[in-house]
């Protein structure tokens, strides 16, 4: 970490409890989006019936299909690079949550949760290796706690008076640093190097 992002860092924190949530590094080529997603895919099933007629009467199959629907953070960038140098960047966050309680495991599901979504869409320019800082996607959450005496707070009816439960609320902040830096080559890029190794040595020669 760098003495100006750790400086960042620290600022943050004065500000109230930080935790990191992701550190990926990406490699993409120029104009060429990158995508990064951090979070949770929730799958549940969905019945379809269908009824066909002939000569022995109606006949109805069903069938069942898997589909899933994704919560967490999810960040579009693409990059584009000036001739001086200059990278602009177009920087497409979001952030989607569940709005209740969900078990990320059950497989019984036949409706996709409800969800919450917040994004947000930038464009910067900056030179090679500064740091790019956004905010500002804020969710409320509410937890609930309860808390008892143990074995008396068990009691049937009696136990009331030694639990009580606890309701907090937060407000949670997703901040993201985003630092680009130029990869230069030392040769020149062919498309195999591109992955095109589906292609033969004449056609690869004959595209450049």
């Amino acid at each position: 970490m760098n003495t100006q992002l750790g400086t960042i860092i620290k600022f943050l924190e004065s500000q109230g409890e930080v935790h990191s949530v992701s550190n990926p590094k990406v490699l993409t080529l120029n104009n060429q989006a990158a995508m990064i997603t951090v979070g949770k895919q929730y799958f549940y099933k969905i019945q379809n019936s269908m009824t066909t007629s002939n000569t022995g009467g109606n006949t109805v199959a069903q069938n069942e299909i898997i589909d899933s629907v994704f919560a967490g953070i999810l960040l579009d960038i693409t990059p584009e690079i000036s001739s001086d140098g200059t990278i602009t960047l177009k920087i497409n966050p979001s952030l989607s949550d569940t709005i209740n309680p969900v078990t990320s495991d059950n497989i019984n599901r036949t409706m996709p949760p409800d969800l919450e979504r917040r994004q947000m869409a930038s464009v910067v320019t900056v030179k090679d290796g500064a740091h790019v800082i956004l905010g500002g996607l804020i969710t409320d959450r509410t937890n609930n706690s309860t808390y008892k005496v143990p074995l008396l707070g068990d009691i049937p009816l009696l136990g009331n008076a030694f639990r009580f439960e606890e309701i907090s609320k937060d407000k949670i902040e997703l901040v993201i640093i985003v630092t680009p830096h130029l990869v230069k080559s030392q040769h020149a890029l062919t498309l195999k190097d591109l992955g095109y190794n589906h292609l033969s040595d004449h056609q690869v020669t004959n595209s450049q």
